[in-house]
């Protein structure tokens, strides 16, 4: 071309963008500045895009000093990607200091900002955003309803998730690229795997997105023979299995004791799938051999691996020392494990059982010593329970419900017939260290005071649903087996770890987990 105006340096910008190749875009913005072609907002536009494609956050903050001395930031067109660029490169305070300026948000500013919450965790606050643009009956895209099930997936919002949903199939607004999958994880994570398996059933061509999350959902459930279907049926597919797809599959097997078949697929992934194994999939194989009792194999594993162990290595090694009750490997596991990770105080509180369990007290109190001397603070155990709506949330002794008495006088009714076992051993939810006081705190666990709320608050044989933060405990395993038992009702409790489906006196984990 004899003479380039701004539309045509824009046009080749864009192509390149569109191909991948966001770097040859910058070059491109570069060369306009040094011929002095006169840029404009789609220029910066672009130029931000292609910025945050490559979460180049130096040259995107130059691009945005430049666009804040030329006055333009209030400009929706040009605010909104330099939101997304802030937001992609994690700089999330930067990300809402430049969508304040933005003199009319639009739908793309509103779903930028609304996933830079997600991506930082806070996803209560992208679910009262979302509730206010609904309120406002302000426009709203399919970005905004893919971020909003990964938010109430996190928080195992049910009734959000499931009123969004039914507002984004009036719109017409799931996305065919990732707001299918979201919802089958979102119902997957709520406990609804029947929602999530007809999520999945009505996509015509399930791409590996929603395959994975639909394994991985029937994994986290404990439906390990399921979940191995799934993978059979998706080998037959058009998708291609990836990494995440792997981690659902081995989790799968540890969770039901595969091990011959999880060896298998870690032993097949790169020649007849073409994924190369990370050191998460071993750690899974490590995980599967721990809870099998086969700890010469993990350790073997460990100290073979393509890979440098990792804490999590250590730790699944030293869990399955902890359900074997190997001292000795135990001792060596959690040497290792505290050393990359002296802050996990679940190494401490697995290593403090195990002692106990072989009556070492010294070395026990010795591991108690230790946390006391570094001031570890675990997080703060809490279940919730959703009943007509509203959240219950409880923590270990907590008396701060208005029902408090009532929860408490079925809580006592439940006990009375039910006896605890092992009650002398530390669990993640055990706030002291006393042991006088340990039976009565098992006896207050968060999970307890929510399966008695849920039961005098329910109707007659309803299923409960609970969730929780940190992994269950045995004591409380065997409490809501026994309480299903005497009850009738289906509980469900979904830990750190996975679920579990408690019914007449049985777990869907057959006490494998």
């Amino acid at each position: 071309m004899v003479e380039r105006n701004a539309v045509a340096w824009t046009g080749l910008m864009m192509g390149y963008i569109q191909a991948g190749k966001e770097k040859y875009a910058l070059v491109l913005f570069v060369r306009m500045l040094k011929e002095g072609i006169e840029v404009d907002k789609f220029v910066f536009s672009i130029a931000l895009k292609a910025c945050a494609g490559l979460e180049d956050l130096n040259l995107g903050r130059q691009i945005h000093g430049y666009i804040v001395k030329l006055g333009l930031e209030s400009e929706v067109f040009v605010g909104t990607p330099v939101v997304d660029l802030y937001v992609k490169c994690s700089h999330f305070d930067s990300a809402c200091r430049a969508f304040e300026r933005i003199s009319e948000p639009n739908e793309a500013s509103w779903s930028a900002i609304i996933t830079g919450y997600c991506q930082m965790g806070k996803f209560e606050r992208s679910l009262q955003i979302f509730k206010s643009l609904r309120i406002k009956d302000m426009a709203i895209n399919s970005f905004i309803y893919t971020s909003i099930f990964q938010a109430c997936s996190a928080l195992a919002d049910y009734n959000m998730g499931a009123q969004a949903h039914a507002d984004a199939i009036k719109r017409g607004l799931v996305s065919y690229l990732h707001g299918e999958s979201a919802m089958i994880t979102l119902y997957s994570k709520c406990g609804r795997l029947d929602y999530a398996n007809r999520a999945f059933e009505s996509i015509d061509e399930p791409d590996t997105v929603a395959w994975t999350a639909i394994i991985c959902g029937h994994a986290y459930h404990g439906n390990a023979f399921e979940a191995l279907k799934l993978f059979e049926r998706m080998q037959n597919s058009t998708a291609k299995p990836n990494e995440v797809t792997f981690v659902g599959v081995l989790t799968a097997c540890s969770h039901s004791g595969f091990v011959t078949e999880a060896k298998l697929y870690l032993e097949s992934m790169s020649h007849e799938y073409g994924v190369k194994p990370t050191i998460d999939h071993y750690d899974c194989m490590i995980d599967t051999y721990s809870r099998a009792g086969l700890l010469q194999e993990a350790y073997e594993l460990i100290k073979n691996m393509p890979f440098e162990p990792d804490a999590m290595s250590w730790k699944c090694l030293l869990g399955g020392c902890w359900i074997h009750r190997n001292l000795e490997l135990g001792k060596f596991a959690a040497k290792y494990l505290l050393q990359l990770d002296p802050d996990d105080t679940a190494g401490y509180i697995l290593m403090f059982n195990l002692y106990a369990s072989h009556g070492k007290w010294e070395e026990a109190a010795r591991i108690r010593s230790m946390m006391g001397a570094r001031k570890l603070k675990k997080e703060l155990s809490c279940s919730w329970i959703t009943v007509k709506g509203k959240v219950h949330r409880f923590v270990v002794g907590d008396k701060h419900h208005p029902q408090t008495q009532n929860i408490y006088e079925k809580l006592k009714e439940l006990s009375h017939s039910f006896t605890d076992v092992e009650s002398i051993l530390l669990t993640e939810e055990d706030v002291s260290f006393g042991l006088p006081e340990r039976k009565q705190q098992i006896m207050e666990h968060s999970e307890r005071l929510a399966i008695a709320f849920g039961l005098i608050s329910a109707p007659s044989n309803a299923p409960i649903t609970i969730f929780k933060n940190l992994r269950a405990c045995k004591h409380c395993h065997d409490f809501a087996k026994h309480v299903s038992m005497v009850t009738g009702h289906r509980i469900t409790i979904r830990d750190s770890c996975r679920f579990h489906h408690f019914y007449s006196g049985k777990c869907s984990c057959n006490d494998y987990w």
